[in-house]
């Protein structure tokens, strides 16, 4: 019986394997990618220069301060949740207004966009905390995509994945992680109008 089941699962395996395009294969790569280099610390192709600490994109300017700020406000937001604890609405709210806060360009995000957002991240956190390191990456790829000018449409893609790589690597299933990743792509689409 145990073996008809092994066979079983190797056959399905087999082919949901055959069966999915390059597309997918290609996807999936870059997504176990991204995880082992959130877990080994390596930088995200977006942000090269920039492992975990800085929060801001590279400038050749000196870093603007009201946005340093802002971004310092949102990793407290963030930091401030506390495993399996009930996130309150002020929470929400108050981590909502720090991301819009942090959109510096021209075209800025919608606040019910960043309020979904916000959502998932406060969920996300009182689900599982992310390590301090993964957190200022976190933020720092939610700089880059609240503020796009300098970058391209891949390194925005990069960014997205390495936010569902960030979460994915703490432990999150990969449906929910695509999720936030989903709306930090939406966010970016309003503010690289």
């Amino acid at each position: 019986m145990r073996r008809a089941f092994a066979l079983l699962g190797a056959v399905t395996f087999l082919t949901g394997s055959v069966l999915a395009g390059p597309e997918i294969v290609l996807k999936r790569a870059r997504e176990t990618r991204d995880q082992n280099n959130v877990r080994q610390g390596v930088a995200s192709p977006a942000q090269p220069t920039q492992p975990v600490a800085p929060a801001a994109p590279p400038a050749a300017t000196a870093p603007n301060p009201q946005l340093q700020q802002s971004l310092a406000k949102v990793r407290a937001n963030l930091a401030a949740i506390q495993a399996n604890a009930t996130v309150t609405p002020g929470q929400k709210q108050q981590l909502t207004t720090n991301l819009l806060a942090c959109a510096q360009g021209a075209s800025k995000p919608s606040p019910g966009t960043v309020a979904a957002l916000s959502e998932s991240l406060t969920a996300a956190f009182a689900q599982k905390p992310l390590s301090e390191g993964s957190r200022n990456r976190l933020v720092s790829d939610l700089a880059v995509v609240l503020n796009p000018a300098k970058y391209t449409a891949t390194q925005m893609q990069a960014v997205c994945g390495d936010v569902q790589a960030i979460f994915q690597a703490n432990g999150m299933a990969r449906r929910e992680a695509v999720q936030i990743a989903d709306q930090v792509k939406a966010v970016a689409a309003e503010t690289q109008r």
